[in-house]
């Protein structure tokens, strides 16, 4: 029996349609990944797996007694707990019994009438603990740890201190050691580096239950998948086999379906046709009556899906300033102690470089430093004069209630609306979804509505903090040809080596 069923779902968003009678079924042990081009309703139909939405239509079932863990869940946390004890909350229950077998050690010792009985139940509390592999505990949630690359330093600290990819980790790491039926995460590899990805990877294959991962990282799905679920033309198909094998028969289905609409299309015209011209003939009115109806049962094709309109991103350049316009100099960076040794360097005029290392060591600090929005400790750092940054800031908050159009005329009100959509528009932001709240919109949306906002401003220096989260590969393209054409400076922080390998002219280890 399928652990998870959905049947007939249909949704509408505002005035959008999302799905047309979607079904699904998720069998145990299956690895499963979700797919399709942002604004496809993916994290929509997750949230309605767990709950957090209801269809408009349709059912969803769940097998009685499976479990399941949702990442976004666990955004609900006090933030001032360590992160070891966070993590340790998984096990609970097991550290109660061992609290429990200790108390009855103790009375076993102060009771002699009833040792026997006592030790019996200490006994079997103590055999339930070694079931569990309770005293290995500290081992297995090292190497979680290890994999995803916490130090003692983080888990130590409150979730509070952590950074946005730290914590997003902690989030992470409680879900896989929790081990329910059924794993659901959205963007899991958005805030892993390199290591930390490869190593989620061989974690997840060798996950003996079942998961359903949204991702636009191919590489990681080729390693994870034994079953795709394709979102797109509001429809779900599931295609058995891994990420390779559906990319070569989504390939051929779709091909064959362009050829199934165009016969059928074909077949309506001359059924038009042939009932156009003999339906007011008195001899041969019957049979054009008897096309009629036939026409009229026929299980209609929906037409193809469109392809999604380019992409295309560009960040206007305005003046050269020197030959070095960033050098820094011994600089330190920090809250209440140092997070690195002093950095020195020099970014030459149109020189691209991407700064890499593990989440937490310091990567944002260092661009929030330099951006002057947070106080170095110590050494220094100079942009030439004339210098106009453009920056793309991962944790920026916004107002979600706002709408794409309405984001970007509050930053830009002297700009007209034929100039705001065209902006939103060439970033893959069209039509009525430029009108919509933000908070009923993709992450990926957002983040094409914000690369909109950016080609607005005149720059010649480009900071780029994980400007990849939540796209398609679609925006990933558009995004790199943007970079790629940009006739200034850029400091790109990223984790998908995919997208900046090829790009930036070195690598800056931190």
């Amino acid at each position: 029996m399928a652990l998870l069923e959905l049947s007939n779902i249909q949704f509408n968003y505002s005035d959008k349609e999302l799905y047309k009678g979607i079904t699904l079924k998720m069998n145990p042990g299956e690895h499963c990944v979700l797919v399709g081009v942002n604004g496809s309703g993916k994290t929509t139909l997750l949230s309605m797996i767990v709950g957090e939405l209801s269809p408009d239509e349709g059912k969803i079932i769940w097998e009685k007694g499976t479990t399941f863990s949702y990442l976004d869940q666990q955004l609900k946390v006090a933030q001032d707990m360590p992160v070891y004890q966070y993590l340790y909350g998984v096990y609970e229950d097991l550290f109660e019994k061992e609290k429990q077998m200790e108390r009855l050690y103790e009375q076993s010792a102060t009771d002699p009438d009833h040792f026997e009985k006592i030790l019996e139940k200490a006994e079997r509390i103590q055999d339930e603990l070694n079931e569990k592999n309770f005293y290995g505990l500290q081992e297995k949630v090292g190497r979680l740890t290890d994999g995803l690359g916490f130090d003692q330093s983080h888990l130590e600290a409150p979730l509070s201190r952590l950074s946005s990819g730290q914590r997003e980790k902690a989030y992470l790491a409680k879900m896989l050691l929790e081990e329910k039926d059924v794993l659901i995460m959205d963007e899991p590899t958005n805030f892993l580096d390199q290591t930390q990805v490869a190593w989620l990877a061989r974690y997840l294959q060798n996950y003996p239950k079942a998961f359903l991962v949204v991702s636009h990282d191919q590489a990681f799905m080729k390693q994870i998948a034994d079953v795709v679920f394709v979102l797109e033309n509001q429809t779900l198909t599931r295609y058995k086999g891994n990420y390779e094998h559906y990319l070569i028969q989504h390939e051929i289905d779709k091909e064959q379906y362009k050829k199934d609409y165009a016969a059928q299309q074909r077949y309506i015209k001359k059924e038009e046709d042939f009932i156009a011209r003999h339906i007011v003939r008195a001899t041969s009115a019957r049979a054009a009556k008897s096309h009629r109806a036939r026409l009229a049962h026929l299980d209609r094709m929906e037409a193809p899906a469109k392809e999604e309109g380019n992409v295309f991103i560009s960040f206007p350049y305005t003046h050269s300033v020197g030959r070095i316009p960033l050098v820094v100099e011994n600089l330190v960076i920090g809250y209440d102690k140092p997070l690195l040794d002093p950095i020195a360097f020099e970014l030459n005029d149109g020189e691209k470089i991407a700064i890499l290392g593990q989440n937490g060591v310091g990567k944002t600090t260092f661009l929030k430093t330099i951006l002057n929005e947070i106080p170095s400790l110590g050494g220094g750092y100079s942009f030439l004069p004339g210098t106009v940054i453009n920056y793309f800031n991962q944790d920026e908050k916004i107002d979600l209630n706002l709408s794409p159009f309405d984001y970007l005329h509050a930053r830009y009100p002297e700009a007209n609306n034929t100039q705001i959509r065209k902006a939103l528009g060439s970033c893959g932001v069209r039509k009525e979804i430029a009108l919509r709240p933000m908070k009923e919109l993709s992450g990926g949306e957002v983040a094409k509505t914000r690369f909109a906002l950016m080609t607005f401003k005149k720059s010649n220096f480009l900071v780029l903090d994980e400007p990849t989260n939540h796209l398609d590969q679609k925006a990933k393209d558009a995004l790199f040809d943007a970079i790629e054409r940009y006739e200034g400076s850029v400091i790109i922080v990223s984790h998908e080596k995919d997208f900046y390998d090829g790009l930036v002219d070195y690598e800056l280890y931190f």
